[in-house]
């Protein structure tokens, strides 16, 4: 199976990085703007509204410090079973390096893997953005 696999030095500390990817306020930042969520703690679940075919919902398998994982477990049927992973690292000029991973459950087409790769360096980048400037560029749900 393929894997996705991104690395970015983001000039913000570990604690502003982590409610980025903890917290529904961090997550509508710069994913997408619709995010429903329980606690933020093992096996709890985050429902995200995009559109149409592409609604994940994602239960926290591990969270702690200095990682949160993901699993999908409805919402979008070709991330069925699909791990995402955040691991945060310090570096030493105050910087933290943000390590993501999307482990596929099942094969995609090479074409359905450069799509989601191309996105998530997008939404990755927004992370950047909010935590360095205040302002990600998440997904807006159409009105229902």
């Amino acid at each position: 199976m393929k894997t996705i696999h991104h690395v970015l030095d983001i000039a913000a500390g570990h604690d502003a990085v982590r409610h980025a990817i903890t917290t529904r306020e961090g997550l509508a930042g710069w994913w997408s703007t619709k995010v429903a969520t329980a606690l933020a703690e093992t096996g709890a679940l985050i429902e995200f509204t995009f559109e149409e075919g592409f609604n994940p919902d994602m239960q926290i398998t591990h969270l702690d410090t200095s990682s949160v994982e993901w699993k999908c477990i409805g919402g979008h049927e070709p991330w069925a079973d699909n791990t995402f992973r955040f691991e945060l690292h310090d570096l030493d000029d105050g910087r933290t390096r943000l390590r993501f991973w999307q482990h596929d459950a099942t094969e995609l087409s090479d074409d359905e893997y450069g799509i989601y790769n191309f996105n998530w360096g997008y939404y990755l980048q927004s992370l950047l953005e909010l935590v360095t400037t205040g302002t990600g560029r998440p997904h807006e749900p159409s009105p229902s």
